[in-house]
């Protein structure tokens, strides 16, 4: 598990974007990348049969990037969703639905005026908890 998360400022605005797009409901997607940086989004629809306070990535979605990653440095690192009109932490259903420690949740809690924080967590198994994990959001210039 990397020590913290390094979110370039694009990808940042790319969740953003999607979780204000899929507000008054549920955004999600996956993160893809090396060691602690996230290199790519990978958009997902919610197919969660109740979008508006939970979400679930396309299995499809999920399985088609899992085979593009076979055999190159890119890695599944976690997943993002967002929280409307609520903060970005995580939740007692998302602590339900954590069934992967090994992949990082970043959270978006999105506002309908548009605000939109970020949030990185990882599953603590022993704790029966999640952590907070360090997110370094880089500006647009890469500092």
């Amino acid at each position: 598990m990397p020590p913290r998360l390094v979110l370039p400022g694009a990808l940042a605005e790319t969740i953003r974007a999607a979780a204000r797009s899929a507000y008054p409901d549920e955004g999600c997607g996956l993160l893809v990348g090396q060691g602690e940086r996230v290199t790519r989004v990978v958009p997902s629809p919610n197919v969660a049969p109740r979008g508006r306070d939970r979400f679930e990535v396309d299995p499809r979605v999920r399985l088609d990037l899992m085979k593009a990653l076979r055999g190159t440095p890119e890695r599944l690192l976690g997943h993002w969703h967002s929280h409307p009109d609520a903060p970005a932490a995580p939740s007692a259903t998302d602590l339900a639905q954590a069934h992967e420690p090994a992949l990082l949740w970043l959270i978006c809690g999105v506002s309908g005026a548009g605000e939109a924080a970020l949030s990185a967590w990882k599953m603590v198994p022993e704790a029966g908890a999640f952590a907070p994990v360090p997110l370094v959001v880089e500006d647009v210039t890469g500092g």
